[in-house]
């Protein structure tokens, strides 16, 4: 099956070229961050590193690239220095559909890149295998909501399926059955 990849995911992480890439971070800069997770599996997230300032660690996309300066365990490779883009749009509103751009219907198992705009976060990219959940109509990339009931999510900018399920060649996640104490979280949209 030919169809466009992400990076690839590194076969084993190098903790060490980690540790010293998040040493040298400052809140503000552009990275970009892989991360591998049993629940959305692999997905790159691009965007500016902040601390936060409730888990006092550097995230992005409001997820942690550390713990206390060691890389974060789902972490598998960064990038500083990221060209980031702040121009994005305001976030696509459910009700405003006569304003808003068409997006596509994103479905279990597909590669798409989704951008965000968040209060918190500011702009960012995610990249990844979507993943649909059995338990609300939900569907997400990297923990992120794409879409509710078809609804787009509020803070969704834009989505680009760049190859439907089937015809890549990153492995699939499983459908999501619960949202339990076992579970990562997703990300509140």
């Amino acid at each position: 099956m030919a169809g466009p990849a992400m990076p690839n995911v590194p076969t084993r992480r190098n903790v060490k070229v980690l540790t010293d890439a998040i040493a040298t971070l400052e809140s503000g800069t552009g990275v970009s961050a892989m991360f591998l997770t049993k629940r959305y599996g692999a997905f790159t997230i691009e965007g500016a590193a902040f601390i936060s300032a409730s888990v006092k660690t550097l995230t992005v996309g409001g997820r942690s690239i550390e713990q206390n300066l060691k890389p974060h365990k789902s972490l598998q490779a960064l990038q500083a220095d990221a060209v980031t883009d702040d121009s994005a749009a305001e976030p696509v509103i459910p009700g405003d559909a006569a304003d808003a751009p068409a997006t596509p219907v994103v479905q279990h198992g597909d590669l798409v890149t989704a951008r965000f705009v968040d209060p918190a976060y500011g702009p960012f990219t995610v990249t990844g295998v979507s993943v649909a959940s059995e338990v609300s109509d939900v569907v997400l990339v990297g923990g992120w909501f794409l879409s509710q009931a078809g609804s787009n999510a509020p803070r969704l900018v834009s989505v680009e399926v760049l190859a439907e399920s089937g015809t890549h060649e990153y492995p699939l996640p499983p459908r999501i059955a619960s949202f339990g104490d076992d579970a990562e979280g997703a990300t509140e949209y």
